[in-house]
C-alpha cells in the first residue's frame, strides 16, 4: 500500500468521468487506480491519531516523496508533541527487491535499519506496520476482479491481490474497493495466512492539480482495539524536493516545507 505506503473533514470533489477501460478485469482496474493517482514528487502534512483504551494521541508530521511504486523514496518527520519531534522513517524502493527503512529517533540520537522481521510490527504505536508505510508496486501482485459492491454507499468494483512469488509481504491477500467514476482506492481488507487483519477505510476525496487524493484513513486491527486514524492537508502534487533529504543524513535533519 502503498505509503506504504502513509492517508481530512468530508469533503468530495465532484465526480471525474471515468475513462473506459479495455478489457475490464482486475489488472486493468488496479492499473488504472495506479495510473490515475501516479505523480513525480509530493509533499503532505498530516495528523495521525491513536485511540485505544479510552486515550487518544494525536501527532503531527510532514512528508515528501519523489518517484512512484517500486522507484519511490520517501521521508517521514514527525513535528509535535515535544516528545516525537524530528522522529523519523525513510524508506527506499527498488524494483525488484524489498523496500529498505531507516527509522530515527532523535531522543538517543540514533537511526537504525528496519529489519526484515520488524515489517509487520506496528509503526510508532499506530495500528500501521512499517509494510503498511512502503509505497506499493502495482506489478507485486496477481488480481481477480471480485465483481461489484459498495463502500460508504458508492459504487465500486472490488479486486482482490496475491502477491507474486518472490514477493515479501505479511500480507496474504488484499481486497481493494474501488470508486467506479474515479478509480481511486477507498477500502482495503488485509490477510495474513488467510484470516482477515486489518481493515482501511478511506474518505474525503479531493482533487490537488488534477489529481484524485483521499485525505482522511482510519485502520483497525482485528488483533488489537482502538483505531488509528489519519488525516492529510497542504497536499501539493509534484513540488520540487531536494533528492539529498532521502538520505541517512536528511532523515536526522528536520526538514523545512518549500
Amino acid at each position: 500500500m502503498r505509503r506504504a505506503a502513509l492517508l481530512a473533514a468530508i469533503v468530495v470533489a465532484a465526480p471525474i468521468p471515468a475513462a473506459p477501460v479495455k478489457s475490464l478485469d482486475g489488472a486493468a482496474v488496479m492499473h488504472e487506480v495506479d495510473k490515475r493517482r501516479r505523480t513525480k514528487s509530493e509533499y503532505s502534512e498530516g495528523l495521525i491519531t491513536v485511540e485505544e483504551k479510552g486515550k487518544s494521541k494525536a501527532k503531527s508530521w510532514r512528508s515528501w516523496r519523489i518517484g512512484w511504486g517500486p522507484g519511490a523514496k520517501g521521508l517521514i518527520q514527525f513535528l509535535e508533541p515535544a516528545e516525537v519531534k524530528g522522529v523519523g522513517l525513510l524508506t527506499v524502493s527498488r524494483p525488484g527487491q524489498p523496500a529498505e527503512q531507516w527509522f530515527y529517533a532523535p531522543a538517543i540520537d540514533r537511526e537504525r535499519r528496519v529489519a526484515k522481521q520488524e515489517k509487520s510490527t506496528r509503526f510508532l504505536g499506530t495500528h500501521f506496520t512499517y509494510e503498511d508505510m512502503e509505497e506499493r508496486d502495482v506489478d507485486a501482485y496477481t488480481y481477480t476482479l471480485e465483481g461489484d459492491d459498495e463502500a460508504s454507499g458508492a459504487a465500486c468494483y472490488r479486486v482482490a491481490a496475491v502477491p507474486i512469488p518472490g514477493k515479501e509481504s505479511q500480507y496474504s491477500k488484499l481486497v481493494f474497493w474501488v470508486l467506479k467514476d474515479r478509480y481511486v482506492t477507498i477500502r482495503i481488507e488485509t490477510y495474513v495466512d488467510g484470516e482477515k487483519r486489518r481493515i482501511f477505510e478511506g474518505g474525503d476525496v479531493r482533487e490537488v492539480s488534477g489529481i484524485p487524493i483521499v485525505h482522511a484513513w482510519s485502520l483497525t486491527d482485528t488483533k488489537r482495539p482502538g483505531v488509528t486514524k489519519l488525516t492529510l492537508k497542504n497536499v501539493r502534487v509534484d513540488p520540487t524536493v531536494d533528492p539529498s533529504i532521502f538520505t541517512v543524513a536528511g532523515l536526522r535533519t528536520i526538514q523545512v516545507s518549500e
